[in-house]
C-alpha cells in the first residue's frame, strides 16, 4: 500500500478548520514529546560530558611546577602510593610474609601479628584523606633456615613495596648450618 501525500493533503484541507487546528495541535504535541523524551535528554548528557572533558583537559594541561628538592625525592623514592586500607593492609602483610616464605621453602615459622597505633597526622601532612588517619600494623616473623635463605628472604622482605620497613633483625646460629631469625616488620594502614 502506497501512502499518497497529496491524497493526504487533500484530506487535511478538506476538514473542518477547528479539526485541523486539532490534528496540527496534535503532531505538534507529539513531536515535542519525542523531542522532551529522546533528544533532549541525549544532548544535555552529551553536553554535561563535553564539559566534564573541557574541564579535566584545562585542570591536568595546568603545569604543575616542582621546586628542585621535590624533583629529587621523587627520582629517588618513586611514585607515592597510598596503604591500603586497614583490613587489607592487615591481611596483606601476613600474605606477603608467607608469600615470601613459601617461595623459599621455609615450614618451619611463626608470625605475630601486633595491634596497630596510629601515628600522628603532624608527622604524615597530607598523605591520609579526610576523615582518615595512618596506623602502624607491626608483625614479629621468627624462622629457621640457612644462612644464605635468610639473608634473601630478608633482603626481600626490605624490598617489597607492602611493607614499610624491617625495624629489628636478630640471627642465632641453630645448628646444622642453620640459623635462627626474628624480624620485626611494619606496614601502613589507613583507617577512619
Amino acid at each position: 500500500m502506497k501512502l499518497d501525500a497529496s491524497r493526504q493533503i487533500d484530506r487535511f484541507r478538506g476538514l473542518e478548520p477547528v479539526w485541523q487546528w486539532v490534528l496540527g495541535a496534535c503532531v505538534f504535541l507529539l513531536a515535542f514529546l519525542i523531542w522532551a523524551q529522546i533528544l533532549d535528554p541525549s544532548s544535555t548528557a552529551w553536553a554535561e560530558t563535553a564539559d566534564r572533558m573541557e574541564s579535566n583537559l584545562e585542570r591536568t594541561s595546568n603545569s604543575v611546577s616542582l621546586d628542585a628538592r621535590s624533583q629529587n625525592a621523587a627520582l629517588t623514592y618513586g611514585s607515592i602510593v597510598l596503604p591500603d586500607r586497614k583490613a587489607d593492609g592487615s591481611l596483606a602483610l601476613i600474605e606477603i610474609v608467607q608469600d615470601i616464605l613459601s617461595r623459599h621453602g621455609v615450614k618451619n615459622d611463626t608470625f605475630y601479628q601486633a595491634q596497630s597505633n596510629a601515628i600522628k597526622a603532624s608527622v604524615l601532612p597530607g598523605i591520609a584523606q579526610a576523615g582518615e588517619k595512618i596506623e602502624r600494623v607491626k608483625g614479629e616473623l621468627d624462622f629457621s633456615s640457612s644462612a644464605g635463605n635468610a639473608i634473601q628472604i630478608i633482603s626481600e622482605l626490605e624490598s617489597h613495596p607492602g611493607i614499610e620497613s624491617v625495624t629489628n633483625i636478630r640471627i642465632d646460629k641453630a645448628g646444622n648450618k642453620q640459623v635462627r631469625t626474628r624480624i620485626s616488620l611494619e606496614a601502613w594502614v589507613r583507617s577512619r
